[in-house]
């Protein structure tokens, strides 16, 4: 039945909206509840639904609050610090690496402002039943960059040490390189509780897909390599790994496999390791906490605080 239920909730995920507020949980005591999630009957997991404000900005306020400038000023530093160690700053930005990074800097960037709004303002959206509005946007978007930013930077750093680490340990290339995927993780599933959406699979391979193309683009396109002009490598390609231009074959077995296989297998991992940790869902049990009136924003923002 374990099994049954799990691979029900993994189908129901792929059915439902990319950003659907509905948990379907595999762990109730309801057998009832069970049977009717593997037959596909999704009305009796309605009133699961996620607590935006305790998970984006969970209490104890102050301290989490602290938590999060203190991870985000540190992730934003790494960031700058190694545009600045680079020889070739403007060519920054051509690396997996990078990119991964980007998106993680901005995953942090959105969900400390997103955090401190919820702080202030809880009430703009308790009792809703799915992301709307500009403020729905905003986690919709936050959501999104880490969906992008955990599978990423677990692949990025699981090719860094197989296929390019060449002897060298230094800050910046460990902490690009692995512990900026711990404290990710630490943010987002431990602190954060924020899940992962079958769905929000297809958002990380359209990332993956994006900067393959781009390697292929840049090897065929003549961009060039500043590292193979000022002699540091020997040629243009932006990783040895996939040097299209002088091993199309090796290149090519390596996007397929990360595409076909490594994804998948990473993706599906991170979601399980963010379903070990109980989600934080709504205490109204999904109905609507202001039925008989509005709340004032501002009340409600100072009693959470």
């Amino acid at each position: 039945m374990p099994t049954c239920t799990c691979c029900a909730a993994a189908r129901n995920e792929f059915k439902s909206p990319m950003f659907t507020l509905v948990e379907y949980t595999t762990k109730s005591n309801d057998k009832s509840k069970n049977a009717s999630l593997i037959n596909g009957n999704e009305n009796n997991y309605n009133n699961n639904r996620l607590d935006i404000v305790r998970t984006f900005s969970p209490k104890p306020r102050l301290v989490y609050l602290g938590l999060k400038l203190f991870l985000t000023t540190w992730i934003v530093s790494v960031m700058v610090s190694s545009i600045m160690d680079r020889d070739h700053p403007e060519f920054w930005i051509a690396y997996l690496t990078h990119w991964g990074f980007t998106v993680t800097t901005a995953y942090f960037l959105m969900s400390c402002l997103l955090a401190i709004y919820l702080a202030v303002r809880p009430g703009t959206v308790n009792g809703m039943e799915e992301l709307e509005g500009c403020i729905g946007l905003f986690v919709k978007i936050t959501w999104a960059l880490f969906a992008i930013a955990v599978p990423a930077e677990v692949v990025i750093t699981i090719l860094f040490w197989v296929l390019e680490f060449d002897g060298t340990v230094d800050y910046i290339s460990v902490m690009v390189h692995g512990v900026g995927t711990v404290l990710l993780v630490i943010d987002g599933f431990l602190l954060g509780r924020i899940p992962l959406r079958m769905k929000q699979f297809l958002l990380f391979e359209a990332f993956s897909a994006s900067y393959l193309l781009w390697n292929v683009i840049h090897a065929y396109s003549g961009i060039g390599n500043p590292y193979e002009k000022d002699g540091t490598q020997s040629d243009d390609a932006i990783y040895a790994s996939l040097a299209w231009r002088n091993d199309t074959r090796g290149a090519a077995i390596l996007t397929a496999g990360v595409l076909v296989v490594g994804n998948p297998v990473v993706f599906l991992v991170c979601r399980g390791v963010s379903r070990l940790f109980p989600r934080r869902l709504r205490e109204d049990g999904g109905e609507n906490m202001f039925r008989g009136g509005k709340q004032n924003d501002e009340e409600a923002g100072m009693a959470t605080i």
